[in-house]
C-alpha cells in the first residue's frame, strides 16, 4: 500500500466541509519562548538548574523515584556455563528534596534524601534472609534504610543530547574511595577496603519548557542505575559479586505532598525532618556506608532479626 505524505494530504482534507459546529473557545496564545544556545555556557547553566532544580531563589524540589534491585553473582571463569541470570531480589524507593540557594562560587544544592527497601510486593521490610547474596553463612539480618543528610553540592554542567523535542541530560558519577568500614574492622560488614559504585542518570525534558521564561522549574522524568558493592547490612562480607538498581522516577512539582502517602507516613513516623531540604549547608555529605558506620558505632545496629 502506498501512503500519501501528511502534507500532500491536508489540502484535500480542507476541502472536506466541516460536520462540527465551530467552537467558541478562543485560541491559546503560543507560548513564550526564550531560544536557548546550548553552546553557550550561561544557557547552559540556566537549562540544567531549570531541569535539576529551579531557578527560583532558596525554591524546593523533590526528585521521586522507585525500582528494582538485581544481585549479579561472579562465575568461575573455567567453570560450567551459567544460562540464567536471576530476577530482582528486592524493590527500592525514595526521595531527594533539595533547596537552592545563590552562593558566590554559584547555585548551592542543598539536600537531604531517604530511600526504603521493600519486598517484591512493594512492602516496607526490616528483615531480609541474605541466602541471594551467595555467603556462606545465609541468614536473617537486619535492614538499614537510607537517611542521608546531607548530599550537597554546587550547580555544575551537564552533558545532553537533543532527541527531537526534548533534551535528555546524562550525569555519571564514578566513585573509588577509601571504605568507611574497613576490611579487618567490620570483616561481615565490608566488601574491601575501598569503596566503589557507579550511578548513571538520564533527566529528560522538553526543550520547550526548558525555553519558557515563565518557567522556573520544569516537569523532569529520570531513570537512575548503580552498580554497587554488597550493602554493609546485607552481612555478606567480601562475597564476590555485586548489587545493579534499575530505577525510574520524575519531579513533583508539587512538592512532599506528591510523594506516595505510604512513604510520607513512614517519614513522618521515623523522621520528619525529612518532609522539608535543610536549612543549613552542611559538610561532609553522608552515604549509606557512612551512616551505617555511625549506626555500628553507636550501637544502635542490631545484626540479627527474626
Amino acid at each position: 500500500m502506498k501512503y500519501t505524505p501528511l502534507l500532500l494530504a491536508l489540502p484535500l482534507l480542507a476541502a472536506c466541509p466541516s460536520t462540527s459546529e465551530p467552537s467558541d473557545e478562543p485560541t491559546p496564545a503560543p507560548r513564550a519562548q526564550v531560544e536557548l544556545d546550548f553552546t553557550d555556557p550561561d544557557d547552559l547553566e540556566h537549562a540544567w538548574l531549570k531541569t535539576r532544580g529551579t531557578t527560583e531563589e532558596n525554591g524546593e524540589v523533590v526528585f521521586y523515584w522507585t525500582g528494582t534491585i538485581h544481585i549479579q553473582q561472579d562465575v568461575a571463569p573455567h567453570g560450567p556455563a551459567v544460562n540464567e541470570f536471576p530476577g530482582p531480589v528486592l524493590r527500592f524507593e525514595g526521595f531527594n528534596i533539595a533547596r537552592f540557594e545563590e552562593q558566590s562560587d554559584g547555585i548551592r544544592v542543598i539536600t537531604r534524601e531517604m530511600a526504603v527497601y521493600q519486598n517484591l510486593a512493594g512492602q516496607i521490610i526490616d528483615c531480609w534472609y541474605n541466602a541471594a547474596t551467595g555467603t556462606d553463612a545465609p541468614r536473617p539480618v537486619r535492614v538499614a534504610h537510607v537517611w542521608n543528610d546531607p548530599v550537597n553540592f554546587t550547580v555544575g554542567a551537564a552533558d545532553f543530547d537533543r532527541l527531537g523535542d526534548e533534551i535528555v541530560w546524562t550525569t555519571e558519577v564514578a566513585l573509588n574511595y577509601t571504605n568507611p568500614l574497613p576490611m579487618d574492622t567490620y570483616p561481615e560488614y565490608s566488601a574491601g577496603n575501598t569503596y566503589q559504585s557507579i550511578e548513571l542518570f538520564n533527566w529528560v525534558t522538553q526543550l520547550e519548557d526548558l525555553q519558557d521564561p515563565d518557567m522556573s522549574s520544569v516537569p523532569v522524568t529520570i531513570s537512575w542505575d548503580r552498580v554497587g558493592q554488597f550493602l554493609p547490612w546485607m552481612q555478606a562480607g567480601q562475597t564476590p559479586g555485586r548489587l545493579i538498581y534499575h530505577t525510574r522516577g520524575r519531579k513533583l512539582l508539587g512538592g512532599y505532598d506528591e510523594l506516595p502517602e505510604h512513604l510520607r507516613e513512614y517519614v513522618e513516623a521515623n523522621d520528619p525532618s525529612y518532609a522539608s531540604a535543610p536549612e543549613q549547608d552542611t559538610s561532609p555529605n553522608m552515604t549509606s556506608w557512612r551512616s551505617f558506620a555511625q549506626l555500628l558505632a553507636s550501637g544502635d545496629y542490631v545484626p540479627t532479626c527474626d
